[in-house]
Order: structure tokens, then C-alpha cells, then sequence
């Protein structure tokens, strides 16, 4: 059966979506079931006896028994030249995504009796063309090279607003997560897709709607002229206004919207709808036109490291005892450390005195015996 596959790999859980072509067009995108008690699956991979790498629930079961060999926060760390190492075995952080990749489009495959017509994944918004050309690598190595990669919140607006509509637009995306909401505005004009704008990251759940509204405001945009706002994510209850001023959308499953609209924007891909005034070597489009392997760009610069200063511990003596032991214990101590001081002492004088000196014969008054 003919579809195509989105995935949305997150910091702790993985979605994945599918579309099915029915006839002339395609149905609605669906979640693919990807875990043992819900669709999503955990964002890890586990290094077993045998050398294979388990993927998602079974990575993170297994990872609680032996937690050295568990493997997460790979996806973010794409980009970086240090390798993970596990069991003293390097693995490359691209390499590791594409691992988890490839088990979700084999998974996709036996469901649906084959690979997909096209594959959308999701990367970090702030990726640069360098994470995006090294992740693109590894998934053609894995034997995905036709692979499409949207910003998470250009694939979240997929879900709901797919397709900009005519002239100048703006929308919102307001991602919830356990450090907060990440607020991204995204802009069309013309014939392009959507295209990142401005952000807040670890944004206060309440103050989600108002600081997209400031960013809103800076881009010359009311609330009332936006395109619409997409919720996604862990949306708290209540977290929409009962009277929002612009469309606002959260959909049956928010967390997985960001794979809904993967799947979506996968299946224009498939019907080659791509823009044709969109520029090639732009990656943050909607549907980017060009996806060939060329040379790798500069390497960005790896984030400032925070060291922490380390204090030595201090040397033991019998005053510090009575910093880290108990009274009475410290005062023990130090009297048998005394007490050895002393014996010390006193042996060492003894064995530098020698033998007692022999007395000198002198004068002295004679006896009866004539002698002294």
C-alpha cells in the first residue's frame, strides 16, 4: 500500500506518522504505533551482549538494568566530532539517529508490505546547514537518501496550515516541554513555504501566548492578522483562550503533532507539489528543493564549556578531625596521637644520650686501707 513516513525525533520521545494514498489523493495522517503502551517511544538506544542496538521501549527497558550501555541526547549532539562511547566503542551521534530512523521505516515497512515514497524528519530549530548536511550523510549511508528535513516547528504548522495561503502570511508555534515553551514565529511570502522567524525558548506556560504576540508585534503583525497558532507538545488543560483572536490549533494529539504535519508535508513531497521559486540551498522551507550531498560547510563553533572549580580536599590532621568527626571521636584521636608524639619523643632522646659516662679519678681523702 502506497504511503509516505514522518518522524519527529524529540529529546526524550520519538512519533512517528504515516499517510496512506487512497485513490487519486491521500488520507489523513495517522499515528504510527511505535511504543508498547503508547504511540510515541522513548529517544534511546541500548548497546546489548551481542554488539546490536536496541531501539525505543526495549532500549529504555534494558537501559534501567544497566544504564552504562543506554544511549539518549543523541539527536541534539548532532554536529559534534566527539563520538558517544559506550562499552569503550565509539558512536558517532548522526550515526545513532540514523540507528533509530532506520528501525522506525523498517517497523513502517512490515506494517504496510514495503519502504515509504517519501520520509520527513524533524531536526532542532536552530540547526544550521552543516548539523543538517552530516545528519543527511549518515542517512544515506543507512540507505535513506532521498530524506527531506523540516525544523520541528515548520513540521508542527504542517499538521494544521500545511500550505501558506496567498500573499504575506504569519503564524505562530508554541511547543510545550518540561523547560518551558519554546515560541517560534514562522513567515511566508509569496509562492514559499514557511520559514523560521524569531523565537523564546523556555518561555513560562502562561506567558506562552503573550510573548508570541510581542514576537508578532515586532514583525509588524497583530494577533488578528496572524495565519494561526499551533499548539504541540505537553499542552496543559486550558491552555487555549476561550476567545482567541487568530486561529488556534492543538489537534486530538498534541505531542505528535510535529510527526502529523512530517507526514503531511511527506506527502506533498511525494506529489512533487515543492516550491518552485523556493531557493535551493535553503533548508528551513517548507519543502526544500534540493537535498544532493555536497561538500561539508565549516564546522559552527562548539559551545563555550562551564568548568566548575574543584577544591582538593584538605590534607588530615588531628585538628581537622574535629571539622568531620564527632567530638568525643576527634578528642580520642588526637590524645592517642599525643600519646604517640610523646613516646616518640622521649625513645628518640634516649637513643641519642648513649651509655652513662664513666666517672674520672681524682682526689680523694685516703682510707684506713690506704686507698681511695
Amino acid at each position: 500500500m502506497p504511503y509516505v513516513l514522518g518522524i519527529d525525533v524529540a529529546q526524550g520521545r520519538t512519533h512517528a506518522a504515516t499517510r496512506r494514498r487512497l485513490g487519486p489523493g491521500w488520507g489523513d495522517p495517522e499515528p504510527l504505533w511505535l511504543g508498547e503502551r503508547s504511540p510515541a517511544a522513548a529517544s534511546a538506544l541500548f548497546l546489548d551482549d551481542e554488539g546490536y542496538l536496541l531501539t525505543g521501549d526495549a532500549a529504555a527497558q534494558a537501559g534501567a538494568q544497566v544504564p552504562s550501555r543506554l544511549l539518549t541526547g543523541f539527536h541534539r549532539r548532532i554536529g559534534d566530532d566527539v563520538p558517544m562511547i559506550v562499552e569503550g566503542e565509539p558512536f558517532p551521534p548522526e550515526t545513532l539517529t540514523a540507528v533509530l530512523v532506520e528501525g522506525i521505516a523498517e517497523h513502517a515497512a512490515h506494517l504496510f508490505g514495503g519502504a515509504p515514497d517519501h520520509l520527513v524528519l524533524t531536526h532542532p530549530g536552530d540547526w544550521g546547514s552543516y548539523r543538517r548536511d552530516v545528519l543527511r550523510r549518515a542517512l544515506a549511508d543507512a540507505g535513506f537518501p532521498d530524506v527531506t528535513l523540516v525544523p520541528g516547528p515548520i513540521a508542527a504548522l504542517g499538521a494544521h496550515l500545511p500550505v501558506p495561503g496567498p500573499g504575506a502570511q504569519v503564524a505562530g508555534v508554541c511547543e510545550f516541554g518540561a523547560d518551558g515553551v519554546h515560541v517560534t514565529l514562522a513567515t511566508a511570502s509569496g509562492a514559499s513555504g514557511w520559514q523560521l522567524g524569531a523565537s523564546a525558548e523556555g518561555v513560562a506556560p502562561a506567558a506562552a501566548l503573550s510573548t508570541l504576540f510581542a514576537l508578532a508585534g515586532a514583525a509588524s503583525t497583530s494577533p488578528k492578522g496572524l495565519a494561526g497558532v499551533v499548539f504541540c507538545g505537553d499542552v496543559p488543560p486550558h491552555a487555549l483562550p476561550a476567545r482567541p483572536p487568530c486561529p488556534m490549533f492543538a489537534g486530538p494529539v498534541p505531542p505528535a503533532a510535529a510527526a502529523l504535519g512530517a507526514a503531511a508535508l511527506a506527502a506533498l513531497r511525494a506529489e512533487g507539489r515543492a516550491t518552485p521559486h523556493e531557493p535551493p540551498a535553503v533548508e528551513t522551507t517548507l519543502l526544500p528543493q534540493v537535498d544532493t550531498l555536497g561538500e561539508l560547510g565549516e564546522r559552527p563553533p562548539r559551545p563555550p564549556v562551564e568548568i566548575t572549580p574543584f577544591e582538593l580536599p584538605e590534607r588530615s590532621s588531628p585538628l581537622n578531625l574535629f571539622r568531620r568527626k564527632r567530638p568525643l571521636a576527634a578528642a580520642v584521636l588526637v590524645l592517642a596521637a599525643a600519646v604517640s608524639a610523646g613516646v616518640i619523643t622521649l625513645t628518640a632522646r634516649e637513643a641519642n644520650a648513649g651509655p652513662p659516662p664513666v666517672p674520672t679519678p681524682g682526689h680523694c681523702a685516703p682510707s684506713g686501707e690506704g686507698h681511695c
